[in-house]
């Protein structure tokens, strides 16, 4: 009697039936968000991934089996991406296709505060934080000692990432003054900016006395050396 009892438990083990895990919005969301993570090996950084809010009016979803989840469409993603999430149950055999936007987040030279047109920038005008570049149309600064004493062109808002567009420390149009090195000897003359510039960076400037265009590299606020 005792073994026909241990008989009959191992049975109904076996024959229990399956039962399918069901999955809120947020929990099919999580699974496109990690499986998308582990795409993205071939950008550089650190990348976040988020998925789209579903559709609140859609009904939770259940599956028998381990969901199916892949990349729609041959696309290598960068921006965003459409994870295909399935459940391939032969009796409940459903699919979505859920967005998924790329962060490709970067440490960067933010503004601590609103800065203006004309504003010269000094270290308690910048902090540093962590934004999304993909978002960002020019090149940024990862270094404030890079823009402490440059000029605001145009107005940068607060925690907005500060690029190259927004700064001078020369300013195209501006005069300057032009330091030719000749060894130990220091010349100065008076010229034209013919484009921005930032520190250390090489821009054409014109001589006011020449009226010849002469390459130079920007070494201080309004100023442009020769020789250097």
């Amino acid at each position: 009697m005792k073994y026909a009892i241990i008989l009959l438990s191992i049975v109904a083990v076996f024959s229990a039936p399956a039962y399918s895990v069901t999955y809120t919005h947020a929990e099919l969301a999580v699974q496109a968000e990690q499986f998308l993570q582990q795409q993205l090996t071939h950008l550089d950084g650190n990348t976040n991934t988020k998925a789209h809010t579903l559709d609140s009016r859609m009904p939770e979803r259940s599956c028998l089996s381990p969901l199916d989840i892949t990349l729609a469409g041959n696309h290598i993603p960068d921006r965003q991406a459409t994870v295909q999430v399935e459940c391939l149950d032969p009796n409940n055999t459903w699919r979505l296709f859920i967005p998924v936007r790329i962060q490709q987040v970067q440490t960067v030279v933010v503004a601590a505060h609103n800065l203006s047109a004309g504003q010269v920038i000094s270290a308690s005008d910048l902090q540093v934080t962590e934004v999304d570049v993909q978002q960002v149309r020019d090149s940024v600064f990862t270094n404030p000692e890079q823009l402490i004493g440059a000029k605001i062109k145009r107005r940068v808002g607060s925690q907005q990432p500060i690029q190259a567009r927004h700064t001078c420390f020369v300013c195209r149009g501006e005069s300057v003054t032009i330091v030719s090195v000749l060894g130990n000897l220091h010349l100065q003359a008076t010229g034209l900016a013919r484009s921005d510039g930032l520190l250390g960076e090489r821009i054409v400037v014109k001589n006011k006395s020449s009226n010849k265009d002469i390459q130079g590299v920007v070494t201080a606020m309004g100023e442009v050396t020769i020789g250097y």
